[in-house]
């Protein structure tokens, strides 16, 4: 059974909801809480935070659903190697990488998820959303993402594998590298979260299928309301992101992130 607290099971849902889509690493957070609180990460937790990522990448496919939609139309109707709109390809291109990287250095990461790497993740994550503000072009050359080139989506992809070590940010990664590629911020946090989709979907079912042998009948309501509460979290979190990133600079999250670090110091260096 998985031995939580409601308030335990509902600070965590809310924790994965507001984070998960955020460029300040869902994964860190999660650490530096389970560290605070002296919760110890065995196998049932683990499939529990997988459980309510899973709510929150359900989210991103109801927001989304109309252009994923799209993908899948475009694919059926112009073909596979379409290049003129966005099709299957330019999302299998993009997320190939951090799937190579992820199942050939599977044991490796794992043992990354301490608070000593989220600090330095967290650290590095601050210098690159901080330097993709600074050098991004000052008028973007792309505004939609039928425009994105299999170039583009390559780089983001392959740029997307640091997101491995917590503490980065996938959200983070992605969007650094987008505006750097002269892609408007709208266009890279709708394809962030699009190819978040089958990344995230695709991590979490083997996470489970590995440890499906683990539940019991007493884990469904636990997993229910994890999952709700990381859903309606990340439906609010996301329209939230998609309205200010017009406005907003990536600074404040590189500000957020070094001040979290600061915190970490003092309590734990």
């Amino acid at each position: 059974m998985i031995k939580l607290q409601y308030s335990t099971i509902i600070l965590l849902s809310v924790i994965e909801g507001l984070t998960e889509f955020l460029p300040i690493s869902s994964t860190g957070h999660m650490i530096i809480f389970n560290n605070i609180f002296n919760i110890t990460e065995n196998e049932k937790i683990k499939i529990f935070e997988i459980i309510i990522q899973l709510g929150s990448i359900t989210s991103a496919c109801i927001i989304f659903w109309t252009k994923i939609i799209k993908i899948i139309n475009n694919t059926l109707n112009y073909g596979f190697f379409y290049k003129k709109k966005l099709t299957l390809l330019h999302i299998i291109i993009c997320i190939l990488p951090i799937i190579i990287v992820g199942l050939l250095f599977y044991n490796k990461i794992k043992s990354f998820m301490n608070i000593v790497i989220v600090i330095y993740g967290l650290i590095f994550g601050s210098i690159i959303l901080y330097l993709s503000e600074i050098f991004k072009p000052t008028i973007p050359s792309i505004n939609n993402i039928n425009c994105l080139t299999y170039n583009k989506i390559l780089l983001i992809g392959l740029f997307q594998c640091l997101s491995l070590f917590p503490g980065i940010s996938r959200s983070g990664a992605t969007l650094s590298i987008s505006l750097l590629l002269g892609i408007s911020r709208l266009t890279s946090l709708e394809f962030c979260f699009i190819i978040a989709v089958p990344i995230i979907f695709g991590a979490s079912f083997l996470e489970l299928y590995k440890n499906f042998n683990i539940f019991s009948i007493e884990d469904i309501k636990p997993i229910v309301i994890g999952f709700t509460i990381s859903f309606i979290i990340s439906l609010i979190t996301i329209k939230f992101f998609l309205y200010i990133i017009r406005y907003f600079s990536l600074k404040w999250f590189a500000v957020y992130r070094l001040f979290i670090v600061l915190l970490l110091y003092i309590k734990f260096i």
